[in-house]
Order: C-alpha cells, then sequence, then structure tokens
C-alpha cells in the first residue's frame, strides 16, 4: 500500500538489492523515565553509566532488556546516559528492515515495563530544559557478496569509494530529509549547540560535534567500519527515517558525489567566521524550515511516493 511506511522502507531496499547492497543499520535510541506524563521531575540524578545506588531504575531498564530478549531482539547493552533520569538499550546491528520493526517494539516494550513499575517512558528528544536530549544516532553500512562494502582496504579513513559517496549524498541532503529524521516541534529544541546534539552539516573521525561521525577503524574489524549519523532522534517513524537516509546515500552513490574533507576541530568552538570559511551549513531551527526544505525536496518526494508525501 502507497501510505504504508514499511512499504516505503522496502522499496529502498529492494533498490539497493538491485545494486547488490543490503544494509545494516543500529541505531541507539535514548528516553527517559518519569514519574507520569504530567511533569518532567527527575527521579534519579545518576549519569553516564552510572550504577546502582545512583541509578534507582536500573532493575527497571533490566527487566525490559529480559522482555526484549524473550521477543526475539538481541540486546548489546545497556545503561544509563548523561542527563538524570535519562537510559540507553542498543540492539544488535541487523538488517534494516528487522531493525524498524525492532525499534517499534522496543518503544512499546520501554513503556508497557514502566508502566508496570508506575513509571512513564518517553522518547520526546528534549523533556528537561538544560538536559541533554534524546537523540537515536544510527550506525550504517552496506554489505556486497558477503563483504562489507562499506569499508575500503587501502583507502584514505579506511571507508571505500562507495562509502564516502554514501556520505556525501547523506550530507547534501540531510537539510531536506531532517523533517523526517526529526518529526516534533519539540525534536528542534534538541538540535541546538552545546548539548551533543549535531546541528553542523559535516562529517569526522575524531569528534562528536559533526553530524556525522566516522568510529575507529580497528584491524581484523572490517565488518564492523560503518558511519553514524547523529541527529536523528527516537520520537520519529523508523521505516521513513531509515528510507529517506537509504535513500540521500544512494543517489550519492548513482551521481558519484564527493566527499568534503573531514572537520576534527570541535565544532562548537568554531566562531562564525571558521565555520563560514569551511563552508558548514547547519540543520534546520525549527520544524517548520525543516518542513519547508522538505517541500523543496525532488529526493524526498521521489522516496516517499506522492501519497505520503503531500500529506507529510
Amino acid at each position: 500500500y502507497v501510505g504504508d511506511p514499511r512499504y516505503i522502507l522496502k522499496k529502498q531496499l529492494a533498490r539497493a538489492k538491485a545494486k547488490g547492497y543490503t544494509f545494516y543499520f543500529g541505531p541507539e535510541l535514548e528516553y527517559f523515565y518519569f514519574k507520569d506524563n504530567k511533569d518532567t521531575k527527575i527521579i534519579e540524578k545518576a549519569g553516564y553509566f552510572d550504577l546502582e545506588p545512583l541509578d534507582t531504575t536500573a532493575e527497571v531498564r533490566k527487566e525490559t532488556v529480559l522482555a526484549l530478549e524473550k521477543m526475539g531482539l538481541q540486546i548489546e547493552c545497556e545503561h544509563h546516559e548523561v542527563a538524570p533520569s535519562q537510559h540507553e538499550i542498543d540492539i544488535r546491528y541487523c538488517e534494516a528492515l528487522k531493525m524498524a520493526d525492532d525499534v517499534q517494539t522496543y518503544k512499546v516494550v520501554v513503556k508497557e515495563i514502566a508502566r508496570k513499575h508506575e513509571l512513564y517512558a518517553t522518547f520526546m528528544p528534549k523533556p528537561i530544559f538544560g538536559e541533554n536530549g534524546s537523540g537515536m544516532h544510527t550506525h550504517q553500512s552496506f554489505f556486497k557478496d558477503g563483504k562489507n562494502a562499506f569499508f575500503g582496504e587501502g583507502e584514505e579513513y579506511n571507508i571505500s569509494k562507495e562509502g564516502k559517496m554514501y556520505i556525501a549524498g547523506i550530507l547534501k541532503h540531510a537539510r531536506e530529509f531532517c523533517s523526517i529524521t526529526n518529526q516534533s516541534v519539540n525534536s528542534y529544541k534538541r538540535l541546538v549547540p552545546g548539548y551533543e546534539a549535531p546541528v553542523y552539516v559535516a562529517w569526522s573521525t575524531a569528534n562528536r560535534s559533526a553530524m556525522v561521525r566516522i568510529p575507529n577503524f580497528r584491524p581484523g574489524a572490517e565488518k564492523a567500519t560503518r558511519m553514524e549519523l547523529r541527529c536523528p532522534d527516537p520520537l520519529g517513524n523508523p521505516y521513513l527515517q531509515f528510507a529517506v537516509m537509504i535513500a540521500a546515500g544512494l543517489e550519492g552513490i548513482e551521481k558519484e558525489y564527493p566527499l568534503s574533507d573531514p572537520v576534527n576541530k570541535n565544532i562548537f568552538d568554531m566562531s562564525k567566521e571558521e565555520m563560514d570559511e569551511l563552508s558548514i551549513p547547519t540543520l534546520p531551527a525549527s520544524l517548520g524550515d525543516a518542513v519547508e526544505l522538505t517541500a523543496k525536496s525532488e529526493l524526498i518526494r521521489g522516496t516517499l511516493g506522492d501519497h505520503i508525501f503531500d500529506r507529510f
């Protein structure tokens, strides 16, 4: 059905398969626990990777992991996040369509286990002013003939030519697909400088202020070579989110987009003049701005189809 987001992702994956590519995704979904849905009063003050007794909701998170594993999801790790009351459970990377299904399951299970413990779990990107928001950093790579086609032996940064063109496609179309990867008014309260949320359309091998990060390469772990898109948040529709990422990247490969140099200096510390000199654009500042950019995008219309595009 043309209005089914899952069908939209399947179309992009079929397009990729025709080129011999199988896509693997590994999103990291963050969320908050609160007492109820009426206010954002924090229930504990633990920080990044803190354990009990500071992390008083650790048992709720562990119970959630066990429930997800019983439902067939492979969980890689779970931990407390940077902000108070903020958590993360990571699903092991898998093929893109299954991952989108798993993301939907994950969101429901997190909320249901929280409710069982008389808590309220929310994937709202920025529920607390002045604290880090919740993102969905999305790791992605593509394989061909059983090998990671994102890895390029002997290539600069260990990224293949196709991998570089894929990243270039993501960067070129990021402002156009931002309303899909960040679908709520609240999303743009997270996308502000200073809180680890990437607002700068650039890529890097060494810092987290850029929108695209290349995790450190480890010899012998060629399969793990990948890119990480840091702007999406967990409130969006994963089928549409993954579809527009893949569409943008494939366009980069098809049209052989050149990849700009990495920005390995902390962009948060740069002056406006330095950013202008490097031609670093920023993501839209509001949902309204983002929607206007999407409305003009032929790539996004072609990806979503007229039915979903016009309604969106």
